[in-house]
């Protein structure tokens, strides 16, 4: 049971447990934020639909487990709304959330030099920020990764892969992140009195995980695989990107989810194909063979309450991505 509580300045706090460094969220902007006191890394999360929705409650054994490991954890919250289809603008949403932090981050840091002193140096670095998805929340962390392209190649793919779904909205959109960005690094500069730089290529060189990843709404049985678009063939022209413009955007990525791993459960019958799909893909890029783990369990295996050999596979996997990161192509 988590409580939550409202300290002296407004900031509400969410404990767990007792566990020598206390995993403590606070709310920093519109999401939720596990400050370590010595982090190895940020792991910047976004979780199933429903579930994801309610990611404290849902997820807090694996969060526990993660900040336990050495983690500072950013929650993003799955925006609740069954009829919210463009799935363009909750990723292009989610990094913008992702500066604001940086910014709210930065500057708690500097208020709170004596815990924090050493600290600063490792939220500066855009190559220490991991992204980890369950379910849904894994397609939106892929739509980050297809616009970490560089632009030119960016555009061709996604006239090749929309058409004239590729409009003035996705670009206005896909604006909005590099304003965002741009704002951070005024904000940082002024805080820190330097120049500070973030990554332009979106989250190009950051390490991401993806838990049951789940991109076209289906479910297999005795073989056979079932699309809900099947029974509500409407979906299709809602769902933006839909299943097929989505692979063909990751299928042209092909400089791109490098730093890709995947974490799949042997009775997952809803992420089955997609894990399939991804994993033929990853084949595909620099490094070969991709990490991948499947582990015991159901699709919803991360919500559970005994996630310890979950969380050391994803903690191992993380430290095996970063590795590449300094890797140079041969």
């Amino acid at each position: 049971m988590i409580s939550i509580n409202s300290n002296s300045n407004n900031t509400q706090v969410s404990k767990f447990r007792d566990t020598g460094e206390q995993l403590c969220f606070q709310r920093f902007s519109n999401s939720w934020v596990a400050l370590n006191s010595n982090p190895k890394g940020i792991i910047q999360f976004i979780g199933s639909f429903v579930f994801g929705s309610f990611p404290l409650n849902s997820y807090k054994s694996l969060f526990q487990n993660l900040f336990e490991q050495g983690y500072t954890i950013f929650v993003f919250r799955f925006p609740f709304n069954p009829l919210g289809f463009n799935h363009w603008r909750v990723a292009t949403n989610l990094l913008q959330e992702e500066y604001k932090l940086r910014v709210e981050i930065i500057r708690f840091l500097t208020q709170n030099q004596e815990k924090y002193q050493n600290n600063l140096e490792i939220y500066l670095n855009d190559t220490n920020y991991y992204w980890l998805g369950h379910s849904l929340g894994c397609k939106y962390i892929s739509l980050l990764e297809i616009l970490s392209n560089d632009t030119n190649r960016r555009q061709l793919i996604l006239q090749k892969s929309l058409g004239n779904r590729y409009n003035s909205k996705l670009k206005s959109c896909i604006k909005s992140v590099d304003v965002a960005r741009e704002e951070a690094e005024q904000k940082i500069t002024a805080l820190l009195n330097q120049t500070i730089n973030i990554n332009k290529f979106f989250i190009k060189d950051q390490p991401s995980i993806f838990l049951a990843p789940e991109i076209s709404y289906t479910v297999t049985l005795n073989g056979i695989t079932i699309s809900t678009t099947n029974f509500i063939p409407r979906l299709n022209l809602l769902i933006y990107p839909n299943v097929r413009e989505t692979k063909c955007m990751i299928c042209q990525s092909t400089n791109l989810f490098n730093l890709t791993g995947i974490i799949s459960f042997a009775q997952d019958f809803i992420a089955r194909d997609d894990v399939s799909f991804l994993l033929k893909q990853l084949y595909r890029r620099r490094f070969t063979p991709p990490l991948h783990q499947e582990l015991s369990g159901c699709h919803f295996e991360p919500n559970g309450m005994q996630i310890e050999h979950l969380g050391t596979c994803i903690n191992q996997m993380f430290t095996e991505l970063r590795q590449k990161i300094d890797v140079k192509p041969s």
